[in-house]
């Protein structure tokens, strides 16, 4: 390993998610290549057009506090998808036009698109060039799969946030259909409950900040080895999935969460008929589905997916802001 005297600073990355009205942060510290605190931070009541003071003056002190700041954004922007071919000549077979996109090969078979202009939206967020690191729900989706394994029946993979999902069709371990879909008409639910607090965040002084000043303190992520076997994927019963909606004392939450689900399955459904119906994804019938959810879907949606599909079905807690962290890691060398 080649010496760098960032290494013997304090080096922070902080990985960003913005959904509706809400902001969350994650970061880690980084000293000597060795984790010495954690930070997870919540704003609330921000427009996400226009980002609060709040939001820029806590990057700010940020900045102040540590050598070197770093940070990824999460792209949820329409303007964006995956198609089975890294030729972007080839775009219009997809009716997808190319002018105005830019592309990363993932594989030698397929690619990410993305539109260049909302890109540059996203990287400006915080301020000019504020965002170094920006990932879209796909590309999260993938890592997780290259993590765990990808199976070789065709599988149906979902990788779900409060306001949109990520929808991958893999068949042979190789990508055939993948698109990124806003939900409409849904109200947010709030995005890793056990991580962030229920208090609303005014001002800096009142944030909620907690740190973790040992690295030994961490959880990490399990590997898909431990918690995914692609041979005999586990029943979601074994996840405390109830076959009936869950016991809630907020009947209007359940039932705003399950009005996003139902209307998340009637997007799901097209895009499974499309898989379907049209020659160019040379299709098969999809064996079983595999969830990532960020945001808790409700247990009769996974019943009612697996009901009217014939497919076995899967459900596993992920955290974004977590395996954005651990992404920008690999990417940015200290």
């Amino acid at each position: 390993m080649s010496f760098s005297i960032r290494r013997l600073f304090s080096n922070l990355f902080l990985s960003a998610v913005i959904e509706g009205t809400e902001c969350l942060f994650y970061g880690r510290v980084f000293r000597n290549g060795k984790v010495i605190k954690t930070i997870n931070a919540k704003f609330t009541d921000i427009d996400p057009q226009n980002v609060d003071r709040k939001v820029i003056d806590y990057i700010k002190l940020q900045e102040k506090t540590y050598f070197n700041v770093y940070i990824s954004m999460f792209f949820n922007e329409d303007s964006q998808g995956a198609v089975p071919t890294v030729r972007e000549e080839e775009y219009k077979k997809f009716h997808i036009s190319s002018y105005g996109l830019t592309s990363l090969k993932m594989q030698d078979s397929w690619s990410i698109y993305a539109d260049l202009l909302a890109i540059k939206k996203v990287r400006d967020t915080f301020g000019d060039g504020s965002v170094d690191l920006i990932y879209s729900p796909i590309s999260i989706m993938f890592f997780e799969l290259l993590k765990r394994g990808i199976s070789p029946k065709t599988t149906l993979y979902l990788y779900i946030h409060s306001d949109s999902f990520a929808l991958s069709i893999f068949k042979n371990k190789k990508m055939k259909l993948s698109t990124f879909l806003k939900i409409e008409d849904g109200e947010n639910t709030d995005i890793s409950e056990q991580v962030f607090k229920e208090e609303d965040i005014t001002d800096i002084d009142n944030l909620i900040i907690k740190e973790e000043e040992e690295a030994g303190l961490l959880d990490d992520l399990k590997s898909l080895d431990d918690i995914l076997d692609v041979d005999k994927l586990k029943e979601f019963e074994d996840l405390n999935y109830e076959l009936n909606m869950p016991t809630s004392t907020n009947v209007e939450k359940s039932v705003a969460v399950f009005g996003r689900d139902m209307n998340m399955f009637s997007y799901i459904t097209a895009a499974i008929k499309e898989f379907y119906n049209n020659p160019i994804y040379e299709s098969d019938f999809i064996e079983q589905v595999v969830i990532f959810e960020n945001t808790k879907t409700s247990a009769t949606f996974v019943q009612y997916l697996q009901s009217e599909l014939f497919v076995e079905t899967s459900v596993y807690p992920i955290n974004t802001l977590e395996i954005m962290n651990e992404l920008m890691q690999k990417e940015i060398l200290l």
